[in-house]
């Protein structure tokens, strides 16, 4: 399998996965209102977590063949696309200040680089 292919399932598959978790996280509470649990919603929370750990398990696999095997980045990559996805599907991303905009683009440099810096001492 070519590299880019790698790179393209590695960045498919890790968005996909931190979606997923963030629908799960954002039906979880829906599960529970006035203190009742809602299946519909308890049932569609677990139905996006496992989905989304499935997905992942799966990225982490083709992280791998870029070279990226380090834990602490195959997590911070998921991290940080699950919490962009919560933001996205509960519309405070819109409300996000010029602040929280640039500290949001250094963390997703940073993490690039890491990845990055992580292939190239690995290889």
């Amino acid at each position: 399998m070519t590299q880019l292919l790698n790179l393209l399932l590695v960045t498919g598959l890790t968005v996909l996965s931190g979606i997923m978790d963030a629908r799960g996280f954002y039906y979880a509470p829906l599960a529970w209102p006035h203190g009742r649990l809602d299946g519909r919603y308890a049932l569609l929370a677990i139905g996006c977590f496992v989905g989304g750990l499935s997905l992942y398990i799966l990225a982490v696999r083709y992280m791998q063949h870029v070279g990226v095997g380090s834990v602490a980045v195959q997590s911070a990559v998921w991290f940080v696309v699950t919490a962009v996805g919560i933001a996205v599907l509960d519309g405070t991303v819109v409300h996000w200040t010029r602040a929280q905009q640039i500290v949001g683009a250094l963390v997703f440099v940073g993490l690039a680089w890491l990845i990055a810096s992580t292939r190239a001492t690995s290889a």
